[in-house]
């Protein structure tokens, strides 16, 4: 009788389904964006454009839109829907803001006004510190006013000491400070009238805004 021996079988391990390479795509849009909105708040800062902060977060928020729309086949895309629902809520805040707060430029701004013919009726700032310096101002006339907001961020208005003056400030979040007088706090509507202000009499009346932040008034 003749054994023969077999070799042991050998039990081949069972295929591994390819995996799909990761799609890089929501990377890319998120970096997309970010360098959208950096570009175009560059361009304003060197003062080759004016910015409207709303508007770039709306277009922002349009693109992270599309690019879900073409990406859905390709999975769910959970954290370029996160981004993209920050950035909406974020742009349906400052178009709910209850004044033109949102509107400007972006960083810190320092405004010289020397004379009542340089004061303009509005000044604006999205976001960032904007000072009105009228401490050289000797030349106020009946009825001269200034309208001035922030969307996020500080306001302060600098006056020549003794100023005939009224304040209409407002402040949705943030602190409001009138010669010295603070107020803290949410929904902040704050007005002053100065004891020697007279509306037939030389003096400013300003209009001031900020949706979350500080508005300042002093004397200089």
């Amino acid at each position: 009788m003749t054994i023969v021996d077999r070799p042991p079988e050998v039990q081949t391990p069972p295929a591994t389904p390819a995996t799909r390479p990761r799609s890089l795509m929501p990377q890319l849009v998120t970096g997309g964006v970010l360098v959208l909105i950096g570009g175009l708040w560059l361009l304003e800062r060197t003062g080759a454009v004016d910015l409207n902060v709303t508007a770039v977060l709306a277009l922002g928020t349009l693109t992270v839109g599309i690019a879900l729309m073409f990406l859905a086949r390709q999975g769910s895309h959970v954290g370029l829907i996160v981004f993209g629902t920050i950035l909406g809520l974020i742009t349906l805040a400052t178009t709910a803001a209850p004044f033109e707060g949102f509107q400007g430029g972006v960083g810190d701004r320092t405004v010289v006004i020397n004379t009542v013919d340089e004061i303009d009726s509005d000044y604006d700032l999205a976001m960032g510190k904007l000072v009105l310096d009228l401490t050289s101002v000797d030349d106020f006339a009946v009825g001269t006013a200034i309208s001035a907001s922030v969307g996020t961020g500080e306001l302060v208005v600098r006056l020549p000491e003794g100023t005939p003056l009224t304040v209409d400030a407002r402040v949705g979040a943030g602190q409001v400070e009138v010669l010295g007088q603070v107020i803290d706090g949410v929904g902040i509507d704050r007005t002053y009238e100065s004891p020697d202000f007279d509306i037939g009499e030389p003096g400013i009346e300003l209009d001031l805004a900020a949706f979350a932040g500080r508005v300042e008034v002093s004397y200089d």
